[in-house]
């Protein structure tokens, strides 16, 4: 059976790796020439990190895990307002937890792969053609191909979803914010933010910091918005300019080009049309502030493979991997927006109250 599987992130690389397991001809394309930077900071749990143990990566993922001790909230002098552990979180999944750079599991993934698997950088998907034999997938460097089965693993902004599914504004549902991140070198930075995540709330604003694995500053920031600016690293530079702390410093060091998209999320009736199905972000992105997304990634490759792996025919495989999966994202999806003012308050009276549940907490 051939597969062009679209986007070479966590959802693509871990499908590309399990269909390629189960005897698949694999082409995997990617819509950006060279690999992403470092990213943001994610955690890979539960389920998830049961799969990529499955795939005998965890040795080679040790080698970039963060141990973070604790995610601690500061106020604009830096001093240290409360804290929540990361260690209890690894002790309720008992151990299942990795913490880990965006970049670093990506490029983990990419080396896991064998070299049968073929790879396209730099295009992406502009034409399907699927009707009732196999799909004729035309890209963007003027190649056709024709598959048994494509996938769309591109993300928030999927070109598969929109050519297929129909555009954006019918999926995709803005919840008011966008994120940026991006990595840079202070020793003096790395220093003041220490082992922990540090996080800096103002209402509508947010930023934070962690060291990488090689010493670098790793940075995030969220802040309102409601289209993508022409230039990112100019409106995040404006939008958080002031805050206090360390923030204005890195932001003087933030590079050129910046990793930044809207905080939103993905809802489909249906995750497949055709014989064309989508995972990750692209099928049903959570937000980056509902969590859980890498982890949904990781574990919704590994459950659409096994599901094309058991039925006896792709709609069979596809229809199993939906119903198996679609409700446990949704679920995540409400929590998210429920939750959204907590994880990056929009009041003073919401940063208040975030910051005392864990203080009290402690003393009980």
């Amino acid at each position: 059976m051939r597969v062009l599987v679209c986007g070479a992130g966590v959802a693509g690389l871990t499908t590309a790796w399990w269909l390629d397991r189960h005897g698949w001809d694999v082409l995997l394309t990617e819509r950006d020439e060279r690999p992403r930077d470092a990213g943001h900071l994610l955690d890979v749990g539960g389920a998830g990190y049961d799969v990529l143990d499955r795939m005998g990566l965890l040795p080679a993922l040790d080698r970039f895990r963060r141990r973070i001790p604790a995610v601690v909230y500061v106020d604009e002098e830096g001093a240290k307002l409360a804290s929540v552990s990361y260690l209890a979180t690894a002790t309720l999944l008992r151990g299942r937890l990795l913490t880990i750079m965006r970049g670093d599991l990506e490029d983990v993934l990419a080396d896991a792969l064998p070299s049968r698997v073929r790879r396209l950088h730099g295009v992406e998907v502009t034409a399907v053609e699927d009707g009732d034999g196999p799909v004729r997938v035309t890209l963007s460097d003027g190649s056709v191909h024709v598959v048994d089965l494509l996938i769309g693993a591109d993300g928030l902004h999927s070109s598969v979803r929109r050519i297929v599914f129909g555009p954006d504004r019918l999926y995709v549902r803005a919840l008011g914010q966008y994120s940026g991140t991006f990595v840079f070198d202070d020793a003096e930075i790395a220093a003041c933010v220490g082992p922990d995540l540090k996080v800096l709330s103002l209402p509508d604003r947010q930023a934070g910091f962690c060291r990488t694995a090689d010493g670098r500053v790793a940075a995030f920031v969220v802040h309102p918005g409601e289209r993508s600016p022409a230039d990112p690293t100019a409106e995040v530079r404006e939008q958080c300019a002031g805050m206090g702390w360390i923030v204005d410093r890195a932001l003087a060091l933030c590079p050129p080009r910046i990793q930044h998209a809207p905080v939103a999320q993905v809802e489909l009736a249906s995750w497949h049309v055709g014989r064309t199905v989508l995972v990750g972000d692209a099928a049903a992105a959570v937000s980056e502030l509902a969590g859980h997304g890498a982890t949904l990634a990781v574990f919704g490759a590994f459950r659409l493979t096994d599901s094309l792996q058991r039925s006896l025919d792709l709609r069979a495989g596809m229809t199993a991997y939906q119903q198996g999966l679609m409700p446990a994202v949704q679920l995540v999806q409400r929590t998210g927006r429920r939750a959204a003012g907590w994880v990056a308050p929009t009041t003073r009276w919401q940063i208040t109250i975030r910051d005392a549940v864990p203080a009290l907490a402690g003393r009980a």
